[in-house]
């Protein structure tokens, strides 16, 4: 009974079920019943080869590095307009599908190679962005980016501006970078750390330091564990900077993770000016920001009886500091052609480069005195450290001169009871100075030479440095203008005499 349910029609034999099944004759209607036609053979072998192409290829196509943005994609939407900022026009750029959510805003300045600069780094990093959004998993809401800018500064000269970007890209921490920069408005180049110091090694080192004080500092409001900022925070770190609007401060607006560790979070660190503008006072810094000049300094007392003046002659030491340097030879020209001794305070890192010129300040009765080995503030550093300071350049200095030196002037003029021991320890004594021509801030022949005159009177000790040419240009003036009024120019032991170990002068 079921199987007669089952079968509709009749059927005679199975035989003819075969042959009635294909519609027309052929060969292949004697094969068996269970094997596959060649159609069918051919059309899986197709498929097959399809799919394995198209693995491959995508498999190719997720390897490679996103393509370079083009100017204007298929789904954005942009527009311009003006901006907050005086000079500047806005381009707004947006992306909304199921894979991402985009805004960008470009600023448009006058000078296209600032323009440039900044739309290439963001182009970059939405590239990134777009290649990650666009192969990623599809998530239940699309990765978004917001990438906009702020100027804060924007003068006649320069202009700073940041751009920050934000990225989600469903990672366990959003993305938060900065870029920024400060640009010559006309010529539309960065201006660096380089050139707001004009490569002076001691502004660079004030700055670093003033800016690890101020992450430090942050880091205690924060209650957050101490960081090694002197492996983080560097001259390499702090190339790029900007300036508040009133010109007042640096800043480097720094995003998450971008310097400090991810747990740090955002910050910005800040050197007011005020706070390193002794070592400023250059055109370049006064042009960019506010800089205020640096109280004159007050004519430190001359020695109370030197040997030299007490005989009734009118005499000043001169003394070079930081060298010895590129002008240094030309300097002892000048001293030879008007009968002058000096006192040379020397760097020791620099001695084996120029102990040629060393040893012809021996030889024409110069006195050579020890400045330390790298320029560090002694009083900082650990008693060990000082030593070595002191000891290698002693070393260099009587290696190519077979002189070792009885006095050190302590850079930036600090000194305590620890470098006065350690001195003391070798035999040797400190030496000052009375006149600061601050030849360092103002790189001005003239009015270096009219500080020089104005502050001497016998037995002062005049700080100058000879790794400035200006300053070497100074020295024809000096001298003239003090022989004229009498005056005579000797060493530093030659205008004090026996000096006592470990004592400090002036």
């Amino acid at each position: 009974m079921p199987t007669k349910k089952i079968q509709s029609k009749p059927q005679k034999s199975s035989a003819k079920r075969q042959s009635a099944r294909p519609s027309r004759g052929s060969k292949t209607n004697t094969a068996p019943a269970n094997r596959p036609g060649l159609s069918s053979i051919l059309f899986t072998t197709l498929l097959l080869l399809v799919v394995t192409a198209i693995g491959v290829l995508f498999y190719f196509h997720s390897k490679q590095p996103p393509a370079q943005r083009p100017t204007v994609l298929e789904d954005e939407k942009y527009y311009f307009a003006d901006s907050r900022y005086a000079g500047i026009r806005s381009k707004f750029v947006t992306r909304d599908t199921k894979h991402e959510k985009v805004s960008i805003e470009y600023p448009i300045t006058s000078n296209s190679k600032i323009n440039k600069l900044i739309a290439r780094v963001i182009d970059r990093a939405d590239g990134d962005f777009r290649h990650t959004a666009t192969n990623a998993p599809t998530f239940d809401r699309p990765m978004t980016e917001t990438i906009s800018y702020q100027v804060t500064h924007n003068n006649s000269v320069a202009l700073s501006i940041i751009v920050n970007i934000k990225q989600d890209m469903h990672g366990a921490h959003p993305v938060s970078l900065t870029h920024f920069w400060t640009f010559d408005k006309k010529s539309g180049e960065v201006i660096d750390l380089d050139n707001l110091t004009e490569k002076s090694e001691e502004a660079i080192k004030a700055i670093v330091t003033a800016a690890r004080h101020d992450v430090a500092q942050t880091i205690r409001q924060r209650q957050q564990p101490e960081a090694n900022l002197d492996e983080m925070i560097t001259k390499e770190a702090l190339s790029n900077f900007t300036i508040t609007d009133d010109g007042n401060t640096l800043a480097w607006p720094i995003g998450q993770a971008s310097l400090l560790p991810s747990a740090y979070g955002e910050l910005t660190i800040k050197v007011p000016t005020a706070a390193v503008a002794k070592y400023l006072q250059n055109p370049t810094a006064r042009k960019l920001a506010n800089i205020p000049k640096p109280p004159e300094p007050k004519p430190k007392p001359a020695p109370a009886a030197p040997p030299a003046a007490n005989s009734g002659g009118k005499v000043i030491a001169l003394t070079f500091d930081d060298g010895p340097g590129p002008y240094t030879a030309q300097l002892l020209d000048i001293l030879d052609q008007h009968s002058a001794k000096a006192t040379f305070f020397l760097i020791g890192s620099k001695v084996s480069a120029q102990a040629d010129v060393l040893r012809r300040m021996h030889a024409r009765g110069h006195q050579l005195g020890n400045h330390s080995w790298s320029h560090p503030e002694l009083p900082k550093l650990p008693v060990d450290q000082i030593a070595g300071e002191i000891d290698r350049t002693n070393d260099a200095i009587k290696q190519a001169t077979g002189v070792k030196p009885t006095v050190m002037r302590p850079p930036y003029g600090a000194v305590n009871g620890v470098v006065l021991e350690q001195l003391r320890l070798r035999g040797m004594s400190s030496i000052l100075w009375s006149v600061d021509t601050r030849d360092w801030a103002d790189r001005n022949s003239d009015i270096v030479c009219s500080r020089a005159v104005a502050g001497a009177r016998p037995g002062a000790i005049i700080l100058m440095h000879d790794i400035h040419q200006t300053s070497v240009g100074a020295v024809p003036c000096i001298l003239n203008a003090l022989k004229q009024q009498g005056y005579s120019f000797v060493t530093v032991q030659g205008l004090l005499g026996n000096m006592a170990a470990g004592a400090g002068y002036p």
